[in-house]
């Protein structure tokens, strides 16, 4: 445009030039070579100057959308595209895949609030870039996607208690990017597969204690319920080792009761029996015999 505007400027004040001029002597001096020569250069810009305000190049991953005098008229594709000038003209719109990121903040169903930052991977319908820029304009990230991304977040956000939305944080995002993905095809965005984050979960300071206060809690709870099953063990196991003394003491009582009672005497002596004899022993009448007495009259005396 700046070298067409040029050209005609030049062509314009050629034209309106004198063919000469009064020189320092007073004779005209001719000018007409000076206006040809500027007529031509003013021509040929005009000429190079309506060739580059015909040409728009749309790169690659964009779409250019066409407006003849500020209306949408159709969509130019990746390349070399020629254009009216002066009446027709070109605004890019980007159709890669982008990124957009929101700070979010609702309330979870339990009344407690909850805020969190929201990233999404999305790309614009190439083929409907027309009716986004008719309905919405360049500016779709503000007037669509983050408002989507809020509305979105409390709707869902507050189906859960704040504990459901750390314990089943999956769950949560996959229906925050099921229902966002659904509001902004609406649009023509597309919203990538998976292409939903969300950071961790912040919630109120008093919040955070209560939890921290319960996981205590727990952990407390856990130990003791650890020590009741010890305790319960170690009484059952003192229960059956009663059980088992008091059934070894019945097997014996019968086995003393039986005609062969002086044999499991016999034996229980002979178990507990230290490899050395007795010292005092019974008579049949019922006298106590010193037996170490006896047993020194027989020694021989020292010197004999």
């Amino acid at each position: 445009m700046f070298l067409f505007a040029l050209g005609v400027a030049l062509l314009i004040g050629a034209m309106l030039s004198p063919n000469s001029v009064r020189g320092q002597s007073g004779a005209q001096v001719s000018v007409s070579s000076g206006k040809r020569a500027a007529g031509i250069v003013g021509i040929l810009l005009i000429v190079f100057g309506s060739a580059s305000a015909s040409y728009r190049s749309v790169p690659a991953g964009y779409r250019g959308v066409l407006l003849e005098f500020g209306a949408v008229h159709g969509v130019l594709n990746e390349g070399a595209n020629f254009i009216i000038p002066f009446a027709q003209d070109v605004d890019l719109m980007e159709v890669r895949t982008q990124k957009a990121e929101a700070e979010a903040a609702a309330a979870s169903k339990d009344l407690q609030v909850v805020q969190t930052n929201v990233a999404i991977n999305y790309h614009v319908n190439p083929t409907k870039v027309g009716l986004l820029y008719k309905g919405v304009g360049l500016d779709y990230q503000d007037r669509i996607i983050h408002p989507a991304v809020q509305e979105t977040l409390k709707a869902v956000v507050a189906k859960y208690t704040a504990e459901e939305l750390i314990r089943l944080r999956d769950q949560v995002k996959a229906e925050v990017d099921a229902q966002l993905s659904a509001r902004l095809l609406n649009y023509n965005i597309q919203v990538e597969s998976g292409g939903v984050s969300l950071t961790n979960f912040n919630f109120s300071s008093e919040f955070n204690q209560a939890i921290e206060s319960k996981q205590v809690a727990q952990q407390s709870a856990e130990k003791q319920k650890y020590v009741l099953a010890q305790a319960q063990m170690e009484a059952q196991t003192a229960v059956t080792k009663a059980k088992g003394e008091a059934e070894a003491n019945r097997v014996k009582a019968q086995a003393l009761n039986t005609q062969g009672g002086s044999k499991v005497l016999a034996r229980e002596w002979i178990d507990k029996w230290d490899g050395h004899l007795p010292q005092v022993s019974t008579s049949g009448q019922g006298t106590i015999i010193d037996l170490r007495s006896l047993m020194g009259d027989q020694q021989p005396q020292k010197g004999q």
